[in-house]
């Protein structure tokens, strides 16, 4: 029993071990899988009117029932704001 319980241990501290290096030569990312001190703005977020994905930079902000709200173009946007208060598109 006693072997059992150090060859138990052994194997954790092998696995800790080998844990531990192959941590240490991956490459460092945060918990987004950006690189680090990338800005948000190079994420890809969805228009919520047409669902197109797009880089959160290169979009239109717009504020919506006081929330701030990216769109891929200005035609989204409008197409939103008129669904929004109930109009036909």
């Amino acid at each position: 029993m006693a072997r059992l319980l150090v060859f138990g241990i052994i194997i954790w501290l092998a696995y800790f071990v080998a844990k531990s290096i192959w941590k240490s030569l991956s490459p460092p990312s945060n918990l987004h899988g950006r690189a680090p001190g990338r800005s948000s703005d190079a994420e890809l977020i969805q228009d919520p009117q047409c669902g197109a994905y797009f880089m959160k930079s290169q979009g239109i902000k717009g504020i919506v029932d006081g929330r701030v709200m990216h769109f891929c173009s200005e035609s989204c946007y409008e197409k939103y704001l008129k669904r929004a208060k109930g109009e036909k598109p």
